[in-house]
């Protein structure tokens, strides 16, 4: 009992406390109107950045586009303070993260007091309308994150070239998956 105590009492808020001193959570995109953030985290963050790429998205087109990404350093406990900073102003957040839905749920917790006025539209394995936008099995892909970026963009700000950057990833999958395998390994037995 004394255990849980000092984990429930102390431990989490000094963890918050040292993640917010050490600056381990950090906006690594900002726009000076920024509508659209994305929270992210660990091989997702990568993803994010590789899509971003993808989509012909650097400094510059962020700004233009109102888009904020913020790199989670430390996962659980997350903490509130540089995330309402962070969500400051912005009309939805998007969390991508792979397998289940830890950043999401604690960003939905962490939000919900906030003022209806000040509190944006949370987006992670599901959209708005309870539809799935992201699987919680196996691995998310640069491409499937950049798809559903440029579908969050798209309902901020219509970009012709996102949509061009689109087409072209989907035609290269297309070729991909439609090319033969280069080589069949056969199964054969071996006594070691």
């Amino acid at each position: 009992l004394e255990q849980e105590v000092r984990l429930h009492d102390y431990k989490r808020y000094a963890a918050k406390a040292f993640a917010r001193a050490n600056t381990i959570d950090k906006v690594v995109i900002d726009s000076p109107k920024a509508r659209l953030g994305i929270v992210t985290t660990g091989k997702a963050y990568l993803d994010v950045r590789q899509a971003l790429e993808y989509l012909n998205i650097g400094e510059k087109e962020a700004a233009e586009i109102g888009l904020r990404v913020y790199k989670v350093g430390m996962s659980w406990p997350l903490d509130s303070v540089g995330l309402i900073k962070f969500a400051d102003g912005l009309e939805e957040i998007l969390v991508i993260e792979e397998k289940r839905p830890l950043l999401e749920d604690q960003v939905k917790a962490q939000l919900y007091d906030l003022p209806e006025s000040r509190r944006p539209r949370v987006i992670g394995k599901f959209d708005e309308n309870n539809h799935r936008v992201l699987c919680t099995a196996g691995v998310l892909s640069p491409g499937e994150v950049a798809r559903l970026m440029a579908a969050r963009i798209k309902m901020f700000r219509d970009e012709p070239s996102i949509e061009q950057r689109i087409a072209y990833l989907d035609a290269k999958e297309g070729a991909i998956r439609a090319s033969a395998p280069v080589a069949v390994r056969l199964p054969y037995f071996c006594s070691g």
